[in-house]
């Protein structure tokens, strides 16, 4: 496990002109979630047993188990990439309705790769649109897995021997029949994951109003785990909108995949080489063009976590009435790290932000 600090802070790297920005669009965030019925905030609150058991002033979590009943963030992204979609060929009509939507829709194939809850997501996102979704998988992805996604309506196709492969798999399908890539990811030839990224600030709205209500004395930390980035890159930069200047934020990786750390250890986009990891659904490769550069600016610390690490403090968060997965709970263990090795300037006075991304699988 290691950990470096970000040299490029805050001005970050130059991009290349094809790597789109990620923006946030708070006026077309607000207007599609109008049009989504399963649409309700998530719980941010203060887990007092563990900040005491730290040796923390406080800890703030974000709770997305319960997101949009599917048990992820995730489901924030593709479906509101979807709707976004919809919404720009229907030219930001007022007054539009989820028929209009649906209408709009109809007869559109959106298409991805997964390696969890991305592809149930979109599913999902496609059916409440009246759209198809087809997802592919890689071949380490569980069998039931498959079936999920096929109980919410979507084709399911394993290719590859990893997400990398099983993407490029479904870029080939989009391109070869005119259908809709849906990535939760960015590269050259393919932006459309700034969209899901976009949806993502969902999430950083809603703490934005949640801190108002909430008696924390002010976020000191804030631990995010990443696969490609795209969640961390979203959250950071919502975050940094309204923070403080001072606010430490830490990604947190796989060390098997520490895509993000290598390509900020090289000043340009790397591969990571490594075993499968227990944190699934951060067991990236590559990373999103548009989240590293976006990182590049807004995050203060990369750092990579083992899998026996992870796993024995995801078993122990059971003491304090957490269950998650590793991948869930990623950004939870690095913060234990962190107060056990006294790194990023963690002290009896700090007050860290962290999040359940989903929940135990």
């Amino acid at each position: 496990m290691d950990y470096i600090s970000n040299p490029f802070f805050p001005a970050g790297l130059e991009k290349p002109s094809y790597v789109e920005v990620l923006n946030e669009n708070s006026h077309i965030l607000l207007k599609l979630l109008d049009l989504c019925p399963m649409y309700m905030p998530t719980d941010l609150y203060e887990k007092k047993s563990l900040a005491k058991d730290l040796g923390l002033n406080s800890i703030l979590l974000k709770d997305e188990r319960t997101r949009f009943n599917l048990g992820s963030f995730k489901a924030t992204g593709a479906i509101y990439a979807i709707a976004k979609i919809a919404y720009s060929r229907l030219g930001s009509e007022n007054n539009l309705t989820l028929e209009d939507f649906r209408r709009t829709l109809r007869g559109v194939t959106f298409v991805t790769a997964s390696a969890g809850n991305h592809g149930i997501s979109m599913s999902v996102g496609a059916k409440l649109f009246g759209a198809k979704a087809i997802v592919f998988l890689s071949k380490n992805v569980p069998k039931t897995f498959a079936e999920k996604l096929k109980l919410m309506g979507a084709d399911v196709k394993f290719q590859g021997r990893n997400y990398e492969e099983s993407m490029i798999e479904a870029e080939k399908h989009a391109i070869e029949n005119n259908y809709v890539l849906l990535s939760d990811s960015t590269w050259k030839t393919c932006q459309s994951g700034i969209d899901v990224m976009e949806g993502y600030m969902i999430i950083g709205n809603e703490i934005r109003n949640q801190l108002l209500s909430c008696n924390s004395d002010g976020i000191t930390h804030v631990f995010l785990q990443a696969g490609v980035g795209g969640f961390a890159a979203a959250i950071a930069l919502s975050l940094r909108k309204f923070l403080r200047k001072d606010v430490q934020i830490i990604v947190v990786e796989p060390s098997q995949a520490k895509t993000l750390f290598m390509s900020l250890q090289n000043g340009k986009p790397s591969v990571a080489e490594g075993d499968v990891s227990i944190m699934g659904r951060l067991d990236c490769k590559e990373p999103s063009l548009s989240a590293f550069y976006s990182l590049s600016k807004t995050a203060n610390y990369f750092m990579h976590i083992r899998d026996d690490y992870v796993m024995d403090k995801i078993r122990k968060l059971s003491d304090f009435g957490i269950s998650t997965s590793p991948s869930g709970g990623a950004g939870i263990a690095a913060l234990i790290y962190a107060c056990e090795n006294q790194l990023f300037g963690i002290s009896r006075n700090s007050s860290p932000l962290v999040f359940l991304t989903e929940g135990e699988i």
